[in-house]
């Protein structure tokens, strides 16, 4: 199709151009219907030109020659007919100086006569538009190109292959001489999950307009959630970056302005265009700090780089933790080392490092069975199967730990549940444990409670609590002793002997084995202390 505009200040004349004459059928396309050169002007410099102008002498604001003169300036080729009410020679002289094709009275307006004129002078933009189209799609093809092969699966620890300019003809046109290309990456920012297709679909339209406007900035469009651009300058100088820095912020704050979207972005390092898988996937990085410090703009910092063995190692360290947590600390605790976690992950770390450590702590306190709060028969209906966080449900740290801590709650619901459904006859051996153990108690003894023989009762009790009565008087004794440092300045030797080891020695043995810290450890990482 060959896109056509009209530009007349009378309203009759406009919807006249558009009714009389099947503007489709003879292979046009109506770019847009302006009252004024000025209106039209600025349409232009946002669209783009049409090939065939339709235009008024007389118009307020601005007039058809001023309009032509523009568009001459840097469109010779473009048909432009001149329809006015007025026959006077000197229009007619000052508008063929400007280079326009024909000259036709409204009043002697004839609508075959004008297709007939326009086809002949059309002819020869046939070739044009087919070549524009072709250059368009070529163009097209090679911006999905990109974004497909610049794609970095999770998990790939390769060195990304480098991309040769000879694959991207075009792009490398367009770059001309700039030597370093900065990858942009911008993704809707929202908390409560509202933001839909509508709203990415205009993001997308108004990022694309804005790119194109911009002389150093190239529109990719959307993939995997992401719209993507490149900026690209001949130098990298402190000023070059902060510079565009500050242009992808005006974007930001024009997306707010016109959509009422909040977006976050991430720019990438300045590299050759060779490296265009490595740079955008800086730039992903640098958008997930949004999950850690809310909406804003990310720029390339190499120091959040981590290599996997460091990972592994901090990832290793914060399971010891929570192990210990999990057996010695309260809900208030575990949610204050959470927020310890958060404060090193935003340093460093992923969001895909948040969601498997979660995700690694909710296994662990669900199937560890020297958990006291979550003794739950896997056997049962009421068993509470674990809830899989991801990025697309959970967008922030703060609400992937929120989410955690309800569901410890409601594991700890369920498993009160449980205990009073199938261990209420349990419940004197709990009671007696609680008051004597400070004392020598022998299984015997815990047997004898429930009127149940010394093997049967070892057999059920391990069956139903997931550990030896051993085991189950150990934790007690251990969570008593952890009460007392918590609430008193004593001893090893002096908590020992109030919580049943005569041999302090012994105490502290058994301690650092369910605990995972010794003494002097568990007190340094609580505060607590011997006077």
């Amino acid at each position: 199709m060959i896109k056509i505009a009209i530009v007349d200040d009378e309203s009759l004349v406009r919807v006249g151009f558009q009714t009389i004459i099947d503007w489709h059928e003879n292979g046009y396309e109506i770019q847009g219907v302006y009252r004024n050169g000025k209106e039209a002007w600025e349409a232009f410099s946002t669209d783009g030109y049409p090939e065939v102008l339709l235009t008024d002498i007389r118009m307020p604001e601005m007039d058809g020659l001023e309009l032509i003169r523009r568009i001459r300036e840097t469109d010779k080729e473009m048909i432009i007919l001149v329809l006015s009410s007025y026959e006077e020679f000197e229009y007619t002289r000052r508008s063929i100086q400007l280079g326009v094709q024909d000259y036709i009275p409204k009043h002697l307006f004839d609508p075959d006569e004008l297709i007939s004129t326009l086809t002949r002078l059309s002819e020869r933009l046939s070739s044009k538009v087919r070549a524009r189209q072709s250059r368009a799609n070529a163009m097209d093809e090679e911006r999905q190109r990109l974004m497909t092969q610049s794609r970095i699966l999770p998990g790939i620890v390769a060195f990304a292959a480098d991309f040769s300019h000879k694959e991207y003809p075009m792009l490398t046109d367009l770059l001309k001489e700039a030597a370093f290309v900065c990858w942009v990456a911008v993704r809707i920012w929202s908390t409560d999950h509202s933001d839909n297709d509508d709203d990415q679909t205009a993001l997308g339209f108004l990022l694309q307009d804005l790119m194109n406007k911009t002389t150093h900035a190239i529109p990719l469009g959307f993939d995997q959630g992401f719209f993507h651009g490149l900026l690209f300058s001949r130098e990298t100088k402190p000023e070059e970056t902060t510079m565009m820095a500050g242009l992808v912020k005006e974007w930001m704050d024009t997306v707010k302005q016109n959509l009422a979207i909040t977006v976050s972005a991430g720019m990438s390092d300045h590299l050759i265009f060779q490296k265009c898988k490595v740079i955008r996937n800086q730039a992903e990085q640098m958008i997930d700090r949004s999950f850690f410090n809310g909406p804003g703009l990310y720029r390339f910092d190499a120091s959040l780089n981590v290599v996997q063995e460091q990972l592994d190692i901090k990832f290793q360290q914060w399971q010891q933790q929570f192990i210990s947590i999990l057996k010695s600390a309260s809900e208030e605790e575990l949610a204050k080392w959470l927020d310890a976690v958060g404060s090193e992950l935003e340093t460093r770390y992923s969001p895909d490092t948040a969601f498997r450590l979660v995700q690694w702590m909710l296994k662990i306190y669900q199937n560890d069975p020297s958990n006291m709060n979550m003794l739950i028969d896997t056997e049962k209906s009421d068993f509470m199967t674990l809830p899989f966080y991801s990025v697309d449900s959970i967008r922030t740290w703060d609400e992937l730990k929120s989410c955690f801590l309800q569901t410890i709650k409601r594991f700890n619901d369920l498993s009160a549940t449980a205990r009073m459904k199938s261990q209420t006859w349990l419940e004197p051996v709990f009671l007696y444990v609680e008051a004597h153990f400070a004392q020598s108690i022998r299984l015997e003894d815990a047997a004898s409670l429930v009127n149940l023989n010394i093997h049967y009762f070892s057999h059920r009790f391990s069956r139903e609590m997931g550990m030896t009565f051993l085991e189950y008087l150990t934790q007690v004794r251990i969570r008593k002793s952890i009460d007392l440092m918590k609430r008193y300045s004593l001893s090893a030797e002096e908590v020992a002997s109030r919580v049943g080891y005569p041999n302090s020695n012994y105490f502290v043995k058994v301690f650092k084995k369910v605990t995972g810290m010794t003494v002097s450890e568990f007190r340094n990482s609580t505060g607590f202390s011997t006077k």
